[in-house]
């Protein structure tokens, strides 16, 4: 062995230890917070989301012909992050038996539609989306007609479900 291997290979092998020792320390405390973070942002992104049912109230409550807002009430108590707070719908009942219900959001951008019984026709304030009373746009630009909740009635009660697009649905039926 010569002199100088001799001399540096002391703090060498020190100064290579506590490198590596601060740079493991390091990755141990980025894996520690970076893995729950990491799940807490990509799980829900890949998980399925559950479709719950909402109470939409009892069927006395609907007059034929109207179309009234509701709030939602779901069949199920959601924990958060699920838990996003109240959502409602419009209520149209067409006849005794046949209900529609549309969901509350423009199909534009989002906006809430407001419902004028007047004019007979919903409203989004937004950028002036106008539909008719089934839904379909008749100004503006929304690309298609308001989504619509699938509906049931147990017992009394009208309950709606998962939402769909009313060209979704026409494609199935085709």
């Amino acid at each position: 062995m010569d002199k100088q291997s001799i001399g540096s290979s002391p703090a060498t092998d020190r100064r290579t230890f506590f490198k590596r020792l601060v740079n493991s320390v390091g990755a141990a405390i980025a894996a520690m917070l970076g893995v729950p973070l990491a799940g807490f942002y990509a799980l829900p992104a890949l998980s399925t989301p559950r479709v719950g049912w909402k109470e939409c109230g009892r069927v006395d409550d609907f007059p034929i012909g109207e179309i009234t807002l509701v709030p939602l009430t779901p069949l199920e108590q959601r924990e958060w992050p699920e838990a996003w707070g109240t959502e409602a719908a419009w209520v149209y009942r067409k006849s005794d038996r046949e209900f529609v219900v549309y969901n509350l959001h423009c199909t534009h951008v989002g906006c809430p539609v407001n419902w004028s019984p007047q004019a007979r026709r919903f409203f989004s304030p937004c950028h002036g989306g106008v539909f008719d009373v089934d839904g379909r746009v008749l100004a503006g630009p929304p690309p298609r007609p308001l989504d619509r909740y699938e509906t049931t009635v147990e017992s009394g009660v009208l309950f709606a479900g998962p939402v769909y697009r009313v060209s979704d649905r026409a494609d199935q039926t085709s």
